[in-house]
């Protein structure tokens, strides 16, 4: 008990950006054990470290999960420790080919194709990394029943690389959307929302059931920064055209 108090009383003194992260990983994790069985298939996209990662293989060992990093030691990383995971050294996007991708050398998880202002001042490394499209790459049997996106900005074009998988599979979808990162690549909330709600018929919700948002109140959202982290979950009937699974 004084332990978990004095734990608390040390997050009120850190930055708000890592306070929210925090929170937000828990409710991740929470969400992760509400919707895996053990059998689940995962895709984990911008896997960084392996945090999120460790949970999915935690919660469905005898699910097949994939992993996209483009950082090489970070991939590196990833396939020593989780040596039944897919791990690619690649992004994912809506063209395949290569591309520049900025390494922010002192704070790697904000790491991207594009650079942006970090919270503390950084150096930036550029490297040039593969990009896969998902549909192009989505091994045969892996049939995702959760995906993890969190690709600083570049969602929509991972999204739009996506659509057969996420029509096909209807996984329940989490991501990050936020000012800062999403605006620089000239994503708009509004654009999301109709990719993901009337294209591929799903509905946005916060990481704790707070929703679903309709367009408007998904775009005050991401102007306020009252949250940055969402789960997309399929409607029980699939928009015109999709894929039976």
């Amino acid at each position: 008990m004084v332990i978990e108090t004095l734990r608390r009383v040390r997050r009120r003194f850190l930055p708000a950006h890592i306070r929210a992260d925090i929170r937000d990983t828990r409710l991740l994790v929470a969400l992760l054990e509400e919707v895996l069985e053990p059998d689940a298939d995962c895709l984990d996209v911008g896997a960084h470290a392996g945090s999120v990662l460790g949970e999915m293989v935690r919660l469905a060992p005898r699910g097949r999960h994939v992993a996209w990093e483009p950082l090489p030691a970070f991939a590196a990383q990833l396939r020593e420790q989780f040596p039944g995971v897919a791990v690619r050294e690649a992004a994912l996007g809506d063209r395949p080919g290569t591309r520049t991708f900025a390494h922010v050398l002192d704070d790697p998880g904000w790491s991207g194709f594009l650079a942006r202002p970090t919270p503390t001042p950084s150096d930036v490394e550029e490297l040039s990394v593969t990009v896969e499209r998902l549909d192009d790459v989505l091994p045969d049997g892996v049939r995702p029943t959760f995906v993890k996106i969190d690709v600083e900005g570049a969602e929509e074009e991972m999204l739009r690389g996506a659509l057969e998988t996420l029509r096909r599979h209807r996984p329940v979808v989490a991501f990050e959307h936020g000012r800062g990162s999403a605006d620089v690549y000239g994503t708009t909330p509004g654009g999301l929302h109709d990719l993901l709600c009337v294209d591929l018929g799903y509905e946005i919700s916060g990481l704790d059931g707070d929703g679903p948002y309709s367009r408007e109140r998904f775009t005050q959202i991401f102007e306020s920064g009252e949250r940055v982290n969402f789960a997309a979950r399929p409607l029980r009937v699939a928009p015109a055209g999709a894929a039976p699974p």
